[in-house]
């Protein structure tokens, strides 16, 4: 099984017992650190983290058998206001009330196990979802990482991602919002000042308090800034090993809420909160090493430096941009971001340095990488990182050359000059049910299960009342 580099505490443990971590240690070494509560929690298909609280007592036995949990959660509606049913055809594991929501097991992951500094004497530990009968379940999000990353490791490859996240933070709290149209959402900070360093010193005090704290929670957080939009940051998490770098940022995001809820606001990862405002952007930075951890993505005798292995990455990621973007822009929401100027990545096109393409690759010798454009804040990140380097290891098994990289502003280019990205959630999932590829590196079962999510999504979207509409048509008609 594809374990991710130990945390800080997780390697304490292992140096002060010669690497062999029991159950036994970990929950005295927790108990000495004054301990007593440990979150077991793990990512659903949406990203939400879902799990319990325990008392350290219990730790032991869970780390032996496995925290059950209802397996209702991987049927939720995104806002928990109903459940998907399981179709009468469906094949493969999708949880139904035919057989009445079992247990399944979360089982931790002693690698992951770090305190929470903003939560009083509490730790936490990240888990995988597994069956009554043991195995892993096909559809969470997390095994399906695992999945591509081990048939990369298998290609002798070994993927590394870095990913960077934009949010907002609101004037609003979980009640507030409740009365709030779109266009009232108040913002921290009424005015945008991208990279702007007065206004990054008028925000410093929770900027602050989220770096200081991410770094305590063991999260490589590189730089932090006041993005495009009012009120709006992105962060920066330092490139690991794929499964880590998937770790980091699902526990970044869930820390920034956190955070924001204790200073009486409200941070979201929603791809465009306002009509007005900037969208949030996930963008995911990928490169491959070999074995020995050498880089493979340069080559200071090919054109710009790029091997023939990262051109076979780049065009398996072009070649499959479409069939993955259900993945990339889940939600409905997601395609408001998808407009001219964006930065957001309208197209399957790639360039050089060239932030109007989809893929921008980034030529820096070793430290040459390719930085995908698509994903919104709203992503989740062990599926945006299975999904891009699924179809980069794809190019790279079927050698797939690239089409001519792009030099110009693709945003500018006549309709129909470069080959557009899926529009809208409904387009995007039916090219995700029709995707072989998708099918063979993230498997049968959560491609089934993910497109009968997104169905429903979409479905539910179909009979709202927006309120555009209600401003439009109401008074005229």
């Amino acid at each position: 099984m594809t374990e991710a580099p130990a945390t800080e505490l997780a390697a304490a443990l292992r140096r002060t017992h010669d690497g062999a971590v029991t159950t036994e240690t970990v929950v005295t070494q927790l108990r000495e650190r004054g301990i007593n509560t440990v979150i077991i929690g793990g990512a659903d298909t949406h990203g939400i983290m879902r799990g319990k609280r325990v008392p350290v007592n219990r730790l032991a036995h869970l780390l032996e058998h496995g925290m059950p949990i209802c397996d209702v959660f991987w049927a939720m509606h995104v806002d928990e206001s109903d459940l998907v049913p399981r179709p009468s055809d469906h094949v493969g594991y999708f949880p139904t009330e035919r057989n009445g929501y079992p247990d399944i097991f979360a089982v931790p992951d002693l690698c992951t196990v770090r305190p929470v500094p903003w939560h009083e004497a509490t730790a936490l530990m990240l888990c995988d979802f597994h069956g009554q009968d043991r195995s892993p379940i096909p559809i969470s999000p997390r095994t399906v990482l695992r999945r591509v990353v081990e048939r990369a490791r298998e290609m002798g490859i070994e993927p590394l991602c870095g990913l960077e996240f934009e949010f907002y933070v609101l004037r609003e709290t979980d009640e507030s919002v409740l009365e709030r149209r779109p266009a009232e959402l108040e913002p921290l900070h009424a005015r945008p000042s991208t990279y702007g360093v007065v206004m990054g010193s008028r925000e410093e005090p929770l900027a602050r308090v989220i770096r200081e704290s991410a770094l305590a929670f063991e999260l490589p957080v590189e730089a932090c800034n006041p993005e495009t939009g009012p009120g709006q940051y992105e962060v920066t998490l330092h490139y690991e090993q794929a499964l880590k770098a998937a770790d980091d940022a699902f526990l970044f995001k869930t820390a920034v809420k956190e955070l924001a809820a204790q200073q009486g606001l409200m941070a979201t990862f929603m791809a465009k909160p306002r009509s007005d405002w900037a969208g949030n952007s996930c963008h995911v930075h990928l490169s491959l090493a070999d074995e020995g951890r050498q880089p493979v993505f340069f080559d200071a005798n090919a054109e710009h430096g790029i091997s023939s292995v990262m051109r076979n990455f780049i065009g398996g990621m072009v070649s499959t941009a479409n069939e993955l973007t259900a993945i990339m822009a889940p939600t409905v929401n997601s395609y408001r971001r998808f407009t001219p100027y964006s930065w957001a990545a309208t197209t399957a096109t790639w360039g050089i340095d060239n932030r109007s393409t989809g893929l921008r690759a980034v030529c820096e010798r070793e430290a040459t990488r390719i930085e995908h454009r698509q994903a919104g804040g709203d992503v989740n990140p062990y599926l945006a990182a299975a999904a891009a380097l699924a179809g980069g290891l794809h190019g790279v098994a079927q050698q797939i050359e690239p089409p001519q990289l792009t030099d110009a502003d693709v945003y500018a280019l006549p309709t129909g000059a470069v080959p557009a990205l899926p529009k809208t959630l409904d387009e995007a999932t039916e090219r995700l049910a029709a995707s072989q590829m998708a099918r063979e590196w993230l498997g049968e079962d959560f491609v089934a299960h993910y497109v009968e999510m997104k169905r429903a999504e979409c479905e539910v979207h179909r009979h709202a009342v927006t309120d555009w509409e209600v401003a439009r048509y109401l008074e005229a008609l």
